[in-house]
């Protein structure tokens, strides 16, 4: 292998607009024009601030050459990644890591938060693979959905919206996780996919114990290469590197990773509990 091809094909973009999606987060989208550049929903790219630092971010926006990832700032790098306008030019690597497998009839769709961002392109080719979809996209109030709008407009017979928001501000008051199981107790799913605040991924799996589907959750870790080389996104006990053999992992996969819902490190190496 290519040193290039297993560091991500570093190259510089040009930021051609900025979408606000709700109050604080944004998708910052920009062209690519690169032939073996190949994507699959789930993926993520390491993006690279000029003189800030480098971070993963999963593509929320894949309409080829318009690629886009949804930034939260909550720290220095996201902060100034939200705060670029068009013309700005930053650095890409990738993609990286495992995506989702799209085998499913009826999906459930999860998503906390943020956590929207690596489930829209899934959203949308289940669709396109005809699958009947059921999303719920939660948050802490209204203004803090992220998709909201967009999947709003398209809802239809096949691709049913809620929301779940925990002071009832729109749809259903309360956690992620409780909205989830009255939806389960009414309807039939094959899989459910998630994304959003590790605790809540892994109530989710705990919850699913007793139902017949399979489970597909993306995981967040510090990471500071994206290709396997730097080790500091391993997990307990199994050693598995989220760049690679996440960020998707399967329900069988998370039931051996002891740490999964319980704690992550910090950039030190430090255990963080959630």
């Amino acid at each position: 292998m290519r040193l290039e091809d297993l560091i991500g094909n570093p190259h510089s973009v040009r930021v051609s607009k900025i979408h606000r999606e709700n109050r604080s987060a944004v998708t910052v989208v920009f062209q690519i024009n690169k032939p073996y550049f190949a994507f699959a929903p789930g993926q993520f790219l390491m993006v690279w601030v000029p003189g800030i630092d480098e971070v993963p971010m999963s593509i929320s926006l894949w309409e080829p050459p318009s690629v886009g990832v949804t930034v939260l700032p909550i720290g220095e790098a996201t902060e100034s990644l939200a705060s670029l306008q068009p013309n700005d030019w930053i650095g890409i690597r990738g993609p990286f890591g495992t995506s989702f497998t799209l085998e499913s009839q009826k999906a459930l769709v999860v998503g906390g938060g943020v956590g929207m961002a690596p489930l829209k392109p899934l959203i949308y080719s289940l669709r396109k693979r005809h699958s009947g979809v059921t999303v719920l996209i939660a948050a802490k109030n209204e203004h803090e959905l992220v998709f909201w709008e967009e999947f709003s407009k398209h809802s239809d017979r096949e691709l049913i919206v809620s929301a779940a928001t925990e002071d009832g501000s729109i749809g259903f008051k309360g956690l992620a996780t409780e909205a989830t199981r009255e939806i389960l107790n009414s309807n039939e799913f094959d899989s459910l996919y998630t994304c959003g605040p590790e605790l809540m991924m892994y109530n989710l799996l705990n919850m699913i114990k007793g139902f017949r589907m399979t489970f597909q959750a993306s995981l967040e870790r510090v990471m500071k290469c994206g290709c396997g080389i730097c080790g500091t996104c391993a997990l307990d006990p199994t050693g598995s590197l989220v760049c690679l053999d996440g960020p998707v992992y399967s329900g069988e996969s998370l039931l051996k990773i002891s740490e999964f819902g319980k704690y992550h490190r910090n950039e030190m190496g430090v255990k963080k509990r959630f």
